[in-house]
Formats: structure tokens, sequence, C-alpha cells
């Protein structure tokens, strides 16, 4: 059984501080995703009602059995040598930051209790994404005549590129086929679509996103009486500033 409880996203291409999370119940065992910018930082918390008081022991490992801190009822955390700067330990008792997230950082990582008997009481699955590549949005060819006008452009980033045509009419405007979009090598979604008179361009992930768009209206009256522009061959160029 597969239940997603939340889905909280924030987008920005400016900060590693950039978290998608999810929380998952899987069979009897539940963890929470967490999507996290390459450099950013996690939060691993723990509800303090589900530490026993009588407790012994309570560790925060990762899933190859790296401990990352320990604490006792009484005495100060313990912090791992080879987490020493990275680790915060939090207001909230138990609950600590790891900082700095690399992909070697992810993983599975546990809080286990140890009182009367062994158990877990907190996990989450940690996923480490670069942001995406910025987007081009290129003009491909336009053909524009009196009331009719048909563009084709091209978004475009490092690693993949997806084309789509419009066609115009007055001021009505449809994509050919639609919507299209396609996943990256790097994992991320390259979309382009029409929204009104304007032609999108989106490359995101679940952490970072790029984006550009530009008028069909702007390219089909710059190209009106040209009958033709494209890139391939110059025939009949449109004006020079002719660009996304």
């Amino acid at each position: 059984m597969f239940i997603r409880i939340s889905d909280i996203r924030k987008h920005k291409t400016d900060t590693p501080n950039c978290v998608t999370v999810h929380l998952h119940f899987t069979g009897i065992d539940v963890f929470t995703s967490v999507t996290v910018q390459t450099g950013g930082d996690v939060f691993l918390n723990i509800s303090e009602a589900d530490v026993p008081k009588d407790f012994h022991l309570l560790i925060w490992k990762f899933f190859t059995d790296d401990v990352l801190v320990s604490f006792w009822p009484s005495g100060k955390p313990n912090v791992r040598i080879a987490y020493a700067g990275r680790i915060d330990i939090l207001e909230r008792k138990y609950s600590i930051k790891l900082k700095n997230l690399q992909k070697s950082d992810v993983g599975l990582y546990m809080a286990m209790v140890t009182a009367k008997s062994e158990q877990i009481i907190s996990k989450y699955n940690v996923t480490v994404q670069d942001p995406v590549f910025p987007v081009d949005l290129v003009i491909d060819s336009v053909s524009s005549a009196s009331s009719l006008c048909n563009l084709t452009v091209t978004c475009t980033t490092k690693d993949s590129s997806i084309s789509t045509t419009v066609r115009c009419t007055n001021s009505t405007c449809l994509q050919e086929g639609g919507d299209k979009s396609k996943v990256t090598h790097s994992g991320a979604s390259l979309h382009i679509y029409l929204s009104n008179v304007s032609v999108i361009c989106n490359h995101s992930n679940q952490v970072s996103w790029s984006e550009k768009n530009t008028t069909t209206d702007q390219l089909c009256l710059q190209c009106d009486g040209k009958s033709i522009y494209n890139k391939f061959t110059n025939a009949e160029p449109c004006p020079s500033n002719l660009t996304s």
C-alpha cells in the first residue's frame, strides 16, 4: 500500500535550501521522503512523545550503520567526528539538522531508541538533486501571411531539447499535438506548452526550475508581410531583432 500524505514544494534556482517532502505509508512501515538541492540542509525530526521516558540511548544513524549523533537521558549529545560541523542540534529535543548535503548523503536515515527494547521511531529517505540547467527558447521558423501564422520553436537545455509547432489564426493559437514534455538525461522534466498567446519552455525537477517564454503575436507581427523566416536557411528573414 502506498499513500501520499503531503506534497510540499518550494522551487527556486538561487538557493540551496530547496526541499520537497512526501510522507509515505508502505505496509505498516512509515517514512518521510525528502528531496534536497545539492548543498542544502535537511531537518530530521522526532516527536518527543515517541521517546520513552525511561530510554537508555537514542541515536540517529545512516543506513550504512554510520551513527550521526547519540543522545543519553543526561549529558550532552555526542556528534560523530565525521559529521562535525555538519550537524546542528535543534531546540526540539533529539531533532537535528544535517547540512551541506551531497550525493554521498543519499539514503535512509533512522532514529533508534533503546529502552526496554530497541525500536525505530523516525525514518527519512533523503534524495539529493542538482539544480536544473537554464533553458533557452529558440525560434526555428515563422511563416506569416494575412491572418495565418505558423511558427516552430525549440525548448533546449544542456542535455536535451524538445520542439513544437504553433498555428495561429487571428488571435487564436493551437499547439500541434498539444503540450509536449520529456525526461532529460539528468532525470528532470523538459516541458513546452502554449498558454493563451505565449509559448512557454520549462525545465524543472523537485528542487529547482528554469523558464523562458515568447509571445506568438509578437513573432507573427514581426514576420507579417515577410512571408517566411527560417533560422536554417535565412530565407526572407524577419527583422534582426526577432528573438525569444
